[in-house]
């Protein structure tokens, strides 16, 4: 008896995530379609009007270039990873039948956060050093302006 519950419980737990991943899934593409279709509206509804439609400004999309902003993100990740490695470190030597093996194998799961965390440190460094100072650009009338002052 105890196994046929062992089983159904299983099962339903296994129905039950898949059940939510697949909602979570559809309601994911069905916001997206109606947020396209707003956006479609808006853009028409100007378009009709006669006013030019900004939408979203490009340098949104943009990738975060700055160093100090990567030195976080990977500190961030380096002491979750610590985190996670000391919590599940923890876990798996309070168990009734404790194993140093099985405990540290438990912690190598940090190991991915972690190796996250250094590419993010390493980019950090290289944004630092690569850092170039971009080429002034001049007034569309400067130097117009510069020649007139000569004559």
């Amino acid at each position: 008896m105890g196994n046929l519950v062992e089983q159904l419980t299983t099962s339903f737990v296994v129905g039950g995530l898949s059940l939510f991943a697949i909602t979570l899934g559809f309601f994911a593409v069905h916001y997206l379609n109606r947020r396209r279709q707003m956006l479609h509206q808006e853009r028409m509804a100007s378009l009709i009007k006669g006013l030019h439609y900004a939408g979203v400004a490009r340098d949104v999309f943009k990738p975060r270039q700055e160093s100090r902003e990567h030195l976080l993100s990977g500190l961030r990740w380096l002491f979750g990873a610590t985190g996670v490695s000391g919590a599940m470190y923890g876990y798996q030597s309070f168990q009734p039948v404790a194993d140093a093996g099985s405990a540290v194998g438990a912690a190598l799961i940090g190991l991915i956060p972690g190796a996250i965390g250094l590419a993010h440190l390493l980019f950090s460094f290289l944004c630092s050093r690569r850092r170039t100072s971009a080429p002034i650009a001049a007034a569309p009338g400067a130097l117009y302006r510069v020649a007139q002052r000569r004559y």
